[in-house]
């Protein structure tokens, strides 16, 4: 693998999910050869919550599992984000469990047991799709970049803390670049549920736009939403 695309794996976080303890920490200590940052989980619910909350930049996952089996947890991921690259490992081949997964944009499908060789190639398939959908790094403006492994603004070679609210609110925003975020999706990720005022979403979003500091990066968008624009 290019030194390229090992330094962007070194970068990225993981989240791993299996129910079973032992494969799962047999598979995480192969991985940790790759990547530093690790999450966990052992169902996927547990996966979801963590997605949200962390925003890893790969999942691997098992497809049987309590609570929420690999499927719906990878449909629900696609219902938030359409580009982290997504792994399924399997126990078994399965024709008719390949083809549901199929229109959800998988890296891979793999089959138990996984060598050595394959892996690197799957996972040299995730550092390329990380670096095609920016999800290292996101250039804002001329000056200024998004880090996701920082979470963190790098404005100049200055490094600007954001909450974990302006956090979520721009990784949602990077995510569905130059299409409208309605306030209602807003509500739901950035806020978890809570309720929002217009009043705090409007001081959320101009506190950000002075830290990204350029005024066209975050477009309103009538009274819809708002839209982050492609530089």
């Amino acid at each position: 693998m290019e030194t390229k695309y090992k330094d962007i794996l070194k970068k990225a976080s993981l989240l791993l999910v299996d129910d079973e303890e032992s494969l799962r920490n047999k598979f995480k200590s192969v991985l940790s050869m790759y990547v530093d940052n690790i999450y966990e989980a052992s169902n996927g619910q547990d996966a979801l919550d963590i997605f949200n909350k962390k925003k890893p930049q790969i999942i691997i996952s098992d497809v049987k599992m309590p609570i929420m089996d690999g499927l719906m947890l990878t449909t629900m991921i696609r219902n938030i984000n359409n580009n982290v690259p997504i792994v399924i490992v399997s126990g078994y081949s399965d024709r008719d469990m390949l083809l549901e997964f199929i229109s959800l944009n998988l890296v891979e499908y793999m089959v138990k047991p996984i060598d050595f060789q394959q892996l690197n190639e799957i996972l040299y398939k995730c550092a390329k799709a990380i670096e095609k959908n920016g999800l290292i790094e996101y250039r804002l403006n001329e000056n200024t970049v998004y880090s996701f492994s920082k979470k963190s603004l790098i404005k100049e070679d200055e490094v600007i803390t954001l909450t974990p609210k302006e956090v979520n609110l721009l990784e949602l925003l990077i995510e569905n670049k130059n299409k409208l975020v309605s306030k209602e999706q807003i509500e739901d990720i950035v806020y978890d549920m809570e309720e929002m005022s217009v009043s705090a979403l409007n001081n959320l979003t101009s506190k950000l736009r002075k830290k990204i500091g350029a005024n066209n990066t975050i477009l309103t968008i009538s009274s819809f939403g708002f839209m982050l624009a492609d530089q």
